[in-house]
């Protein structure tokens, strides 16, 4: 698993409100990837590396419930990789005035 790879799997997460993806939308502020070394098999020749994923993300809406949404998607989309053991999701506070 590589960064370019964790930034490839969040294109296909999506905003819950917009329906486009966070990569595009610029939601995305640091997406970093650390190898897990408390994972079972951890050491054991033949077993590959276990990551986990650290994302940051401006919250899309000031509703609890939208941002909860988004950070689930990520989480669901990134539990699909062998490779990532662990996903962390930490929502920012949004930059700008949020329009509706």
């Amino acid at each position: 698993m590589t960064d370019a790879e964790l930034m490839q799997a969040l294109r296909d997460c999506y905003d819950p409100l917009l329906k486009r993806n966070i990569v595009d939308l610029g939601l995305v502020r640091s997406a970093t990837l650390t190898e897990a070394t408390d994972v079972p098999g951890a050491g054991i020749a033949g077993v590959g590396p276990r990551y986990i994923a650290a994302i940051a993300l401006v919250a899309p809406s000031s509703d609890e419930t939208v941002n909860a949404q988004l950070s689930a998607q990520v989480e669901n989309r990134l539990a699909g990789f062998p490779a990532i053991w662990r996903t962390h999701v930490a929502l920012l506070p949004t930059p700008f005035p949020i329009l509706k």
